[in-house]
């Protein structure tokens, strides 16, 4: 399987998947804002290892936007969706300068829209990198991580996301996000 393709398929499993492995993710409470309005939302940062030679791990980061169809007019969530979303890199995370990667994301059961971008932990080493050295920076210490996803419909405002990172916040991150910061792909 080509590279991209991996990337691709990888990053289709880890939006659908994102919400349901939550659980085991840290999840940080953020503030969206897309033109006038604004909501809460929320980050979940997640570590899943490699566990044998034909399961791979991977670090993913997903935002789940609550009650997103009232910004639709606004913003085409729809155009993430599944296998068949966009794969364009439309949104730039940054803590301390920013990177562009591209989403998938997926509507979740309770009416919210989770977007998320991942890595396999195994053959994805250009997208790996990068989020290393986001996950490498929220655990650094005190800050926000800033989160702006364009939209690839025309004339759509973006959406815009703030999460406070809090002393108490990197060190947990830090704690579940080992076992994907290191290794020879690490952070440059």
């Amino acid at each position: 399987m080509t590279t991209m393709l991996r990337a691709a398929l990888l990053m289709t499993c880890a939006a659908w998947a994102g919400t349901a492995l939550a659980a085991d993710g840290t999840r940080l409470p953020g503030r969206a804002t897309i033109g006038p309005e604004s909501r809460d939302v929320t980050l979940t940062f997640l570590c899943t290892t490699t566990r044998s030679r034909n399961e791979t791990g991977a670090l993913s980061i997903d935002l789940d936007v609550p009650n997103f169809e009232a910004l639709e007019k606004r913003f085409d969530f729809g155009a993430f969706e599944g296998p068949e979303g966009t794969r364009k890199p439309l949104t730039e995370i940054a803590v301390t300068q920013g990177t562009r990667l591209s989403a998938g994301g997926r509507i979740v059961d309770d009416g919210h829209f989770s977007l998320g971008v991942a890595a396999s932990l195994r053959g994805d080493a250009a997208e790996l990198r990068k989020l290393r050295t986001i996950a490498a920076a929220v655990s650094a210490g005190p800050g926000s991580l800033r989160w702006r996803q364009e939209s690839p419909r025309k004339g759509d405002t973006p959406l815009l996301v703030t999460v406070p990172i809090s002393g108490a916040d990197a060190d947990r991150l830090k704690a579940a996000l080992a076992p994907c910061l290191k290794g020879k792909e690490g952070p440059k």
